[in-house]
């Protein structure tokens, strides 16, 4: 089924993308701010051009899915625990990737330019931290719908 291998790339795209970005980011750290400047640059496209749309294919389809279940009378399956848990799970971590993460990561790479001492202004590292604990959320919700539709 079309939507089913879409809801799994989209997942792909998502929790790739996020841990490709956690380990870009941990590793930047130890860098010349201006490396840093470049990575945290780089890491918005990422977000734009691979997580965000991995999100927005995983939420849609997984709305499709839920949708095309009911409409095929298999309704009592949608009440299973680990389906719930995937909807749940899904829908609130997808929404805090796409409205809170995406615009956070745009904002910090506009943030990531060095001041003339060559350090990072205090908005960058405000930002940063902001974007380190809202991708971890978002990030731990994604593997747990994940878990919840295979374990439950």
């Amino acid at each position: 089924m079309l939507a089913r291998f879409l809801h799994m790339f989209g997942q792909a795209l998502w929790i790739g993308g996020a841990i490709a970005a956690m380990v870009v980011a941990l590793a930047s750290r130890e860098e010349d701010p201006l490396v840093r400047s470049g990575a945290f640059r780089l890491l918005a496209r990422v977000h734009s051009l691979v997580i965000g749309p991995g999100v927005l294919l995983t939420v849609v389809t997984g709305l499709w899915l839920t949708m095309s279940y009911a409409r095929q009378g298999k309704g009592a399956e949608l009440a299973d625990p680990g389906v719930a848990t995937m909807q749940a799970f899904g829908l609130l971590g997808g929404l805090l990737a796409l409205f809170v993460g995406l615009p956070t990561a745009a904002t910090l790479a506009r943030a990531a330019e060095p001041g003339p001492d060559g350090t990072m202004p205090p908005l960058f590292e405000r930002l940063r931290k902001r974007q380190a604990i809202v991708s971890s959320i978002a990030g731990v919700m994604a593997v747990i719908a994940l878990a919840g539709s295979r374990l439950f």
